[in-house]
């Protein structure tokens, strides 16, 4: 089912005959360098956070959608939005990870504006969240360039680092 679609690209709800897709964008050690200390995930790990991001969707009706270009119908990655579990702030956070084939197109900020447009106008909500990896500049980049405001620092278990965290909207700070 598409979701939403954008200039360039469009997102659609995972399956779990995405496991090849999956694998691409998950198994794939710099991709993941900002991501999870475990590095490119082994395919049970693979398998088990697709299942997550399917569980998602069933249980908010939202996940980090797989996102494709529109006219090649390539993968690209993937993008959307998940409940926020890194602070008592609620809401919901706005996530993207990119496979490595398609960095540097503009295809984060383009398909971020895209799920930000979606949560405000059609899922009516009031304020999102966002992090970023100490390390990862660019990501910094688009969520200033998106307008986030800086929020403060949450660990996030999955590097067990301190991540910058970032609000936008009206809703709770």
């Amino acid at each position: 089912m598409i979701i939403l679609k954008t200039d360039r690209l469009f997102l659609r709800t995972w399956e779990t005959t995405d496991l090849q897709l999956a694998q691409e964008l998950w198994g794939n050690s710099k991709v993941m360098t900002f991501i999870d200390t475990r590095g490119g995930l082994t395919e049970e790990q693979v398998i088990a956070k697709l299942d997550l991001e399917i569980e998602c969707q069933l249980k908010n009706g939202l996940q980090y959608w797989p996102i494709f270009e529109q006219q090649t119908q390539d993968f690209v990655g993937c993008c959307g939005l998940k409940p926020w579990v890194h602070s008592d702030r609620g809401g919901f956070e706005l996530g993207f990870h990119i496979i490595q084939e398609k960095w540097g197109r503009g295809y984060a900020l383009e398909v971020a504006k895209g799920v930000i447009s979606y949560a405000f106008t059609q899922r009516k909500l009031s304020h999102l969240m966002a992090g970023h990896h100490p390390d990862n500049l660019n990501a910094k980049k688009i969520l200033l360039q998106l307008g986030f405001q800086f929020v403060e620092k949450v660990f996030f278990k999955p590097t067990g680092l301190m991540h910058s965290s970032y609000h936008l909207g009206t809703g709770p700070l």
